[in-house]
C-alpha cells in the first residue's frame, strides 16, 4: 500500500521501494491472466491483473492464515490460563517469601508465548518492521 514495484536493472523480476521484496510476473496460459507472484518469501503471495488493477489470489493462504491466526492465539491463551488458574486455585500464603513467584510466572508465560507468537509471525512473513519505520519517519517529515 505504500510502495512502488519498479524493474530491477539486468533482471527479469521487479522489487518493491518500500518493503525491499523480490517479485516475478508470470503468465497463466490456461486463464490468459498474468500474475505477480512474491518470489523471496516462503509463502506464496500472488496477485492477479484485471485489466485495471491487482487482484488478490491467496485464498487458500487466507484460509491457512486464518487457522494459523487461531491456533497462535490459542498457543498464548491456553498455557497462561493454565498458570493463571493455578495461581487463583492454589492461593500462596502472603507471609511467604517467595509469594509474588506464581503471579510473576503467570505473566512470564503470557509475555514468553506472545514472544514466540510475534517471532514465528515475523519471520513467517518477513514483515521489514526497520524499513517500515523509516518510511513513516520519511513521510512524517515530508508532510511537516
Amino acid at each position: 500500500m505504500r510502495g512502488t514495484i519498479a524493474p530491477m536493472p539486468m533482471m527479469e523480476s521487479l522489487s518493491c521501494n518500500f518493503c525491499n521484496h523480490i517479485f516475478v510476473i508470470e503468465a497463466d496460459p490456461r486463464l490468459n491472466l498474468r500474475v505477480l507472484k512474491m518470489a523471496d518469501t516462503i509463502s506464496t503471495l500472488r496477485w492477479v491483473w484485471t485489466g485495471q488493477s491487482w487482484q488478490n489470489a491467496n485464498a487458500m493462504q487466507v484460509w491457512t492464515s486464518r487457522w494459523l491466526s487461531i491456533l497462535g492465539v490459542l498457543l498464548v491463551i491456553i498455557p497462561t490460563a493454565i498458570a493463571t488458574s493455578a495461581v487463583y486455585l492454589f492461593p500462596v500464603e502472603p507471609d511467604v517469601p517467595l509469594a509474588w513467584f506464581p503471579k510473576f510466572w503467570a505473566i512470564a508465560t503470557f509475555c514468553g508465548h506472545l514472544f514466540v507468537l510475534l517471532s514465528i509471525t515475523r519471520d513467517y512473513t518477513q514483515f521489514p518492521l526497520r524499513a517500515y519505520w523509516q518510511a513513516m519517519e520519511r513521510s512524517l517529515r515530508r508532510s511537516i
